[in-house]
C-alpha cells in the first residue's frame, strides 16, 4: 500500500478525467451546465439545471448522478433540477483537457 497519496482535490479530477474518456458524448453536457451554474444571478436561490438547458436526454442524466457528476437537487412532479458535485474540479478538469 505505498503508493502516492491523492488528495481529496486531485481524487475528483481524476474521477471526472476517468468519466469523461469513457464517455466524451458528456462533454457537452457539463460544459453547458457548468455555464448555467456559473451564469445564476442569485446562487442563494438558485434550483440548478434542467434536461433542456443542457441540451441532453433526462434519461442521460442519470448516469451523471450514478456516477457521482452531479446530484439532483430538487424534484417535482414537473421537473427535476440537478447541480454539479464539485464545480472547480470540472472547470481544471476541462481547461486541462481542453475540452
Amino acid at each position: 500500500m505505498s503508493g502516492p497519496i491523492l488528495r481529496p482535490l486531485e481524487l475528483a479530477e481524476n474521477k471526472l478525467s476517468l468519466f469523461l474518456e469513457r464517455f466524451p458524448e458528456y462533454r457537452k453536457t457539463l460544459r453547458l451546465a457548468l455555464t448555467h451554474e456559473d451564469s445564476s444571478t442569485s446562487p442563494l436561490n438558485y434550483m440548478g439545471w434542467q434536461w433542456h438547458d443542457v441540451e441532453t436526454h433526462p434519461t442521460k442524466l442519470i448516469r451523471l448522478v450514478t456516477e457521482g457528476v452531479s446530484r439532483i437537487s430538487l424534484k417535482t412532479r414537473q421537473a427535476t433540477y440537478y447541480v454539479l458535485r464539485d464545480r472547480e474540479a470540472l472547470k481544471r478538469v476541462l481547461i486541462k483537457r481542453g475540452y
